[in-house]
C-alpha cells in the first residue's frame, strides 16, 4: 500500500471523495479537518492538528515554568508537546481513552510512551473544540499539588483558544 493512485471526478460543488484506502493509510476519519495548500504544480492536503500550534505550547510552558508542572499534550496518536517525553506514539489503549474522552483524577499508575515509562500520580482531561474531542492533557501531581486544578485551567485555556480561532 505504498503507492496509491486514484482518478476521481470533481462534482458540481467542487467536492472530491478521498478513497477509503488513502483515509486508512493517513488515519483520516469523519469529522477530521484537512488543511489545503498549493504550489505551482500540486494541490496539497494535510491532516490539520489544531493542538500543534505555538500559542498552545506557550500556555503550557507558562504553567511548566511558573508552577514546575510535568505536562503531556496529546492528540489521538502522538505526544505533541511535553517536558517529560516528546515525539512519541501513543499505545492503542491510551489512544482509545482519548477518543472516548476519559478523564482521570489523581490516578497512581505507569504510562508508557514508545519505550519510555513514566511513573507517578497523574490527572488527565479531554480537550474539546467545536468539532469534538481533539486530544487530551495530562498533568502529573497529587491532590496536595493542586495538579487536577491546574489541568482543568490549562484545558479550559486551550479550548478557549481553539474555539476562538
Amino acid at each position: 500500500m505504498d503507492n496509491l493512485n486514484f482518478v476521481k471526478n470533481i462534482d458540481n460543488l467542487g467536492r472530491i471523495v478521498i478513497p477509503m484506502d488513502i483515509r486508512k493509510k493517513f488515519n483520516i476519519n469523519t469529522g477530521d479537518i484537512l488543511s489545503i495548500s498549493c504550489n505551482d504544480n500540486h494541490i496539497i492536503l494535510n491532516k490539520h492538528n489544531s493542538l500543534d500550534c505555538n500559542s498552545i505550547k506557550t500556555i503550557i510552558n507558562l504553567f511548566i515554568d511558573i508552577f514546575n508542572l510535568k505536562i503531556i499534550l496529546m492528540d489521538f496518536n502522538n505526544v505533541l508537546y511535553s517536558n517529560i517525553v516528546n515525539n512519541c506514539k501513543l499505545s492503542t489503549d491510551t489512544s482509545s481513552m482519548i477518543r472516548m474522552g476519559n478523564s482521570m483524577k489523581y490516578l497512581q499508575n505507569s504510562l508508557v510512551f514508545d519505550s519510555k515509562k513514566v511513573d507517578g500520580t497523574y490527572n488527565m482531561l479531554p480537550i474539546v473544540s467545536n468539532v469534538g474531542i481533539v486530544g487530551s492533557l495530562i498533568v502529573f501531581g497529587d491532590e496536595s499539588s493542586k495538579a487536577y486544578d491546574f489541568c482543568s485551567i490549562i484545558v479550559k485555556l486551550i479550548e478557549l483558544g481553539l474555539n476562538i480561532s
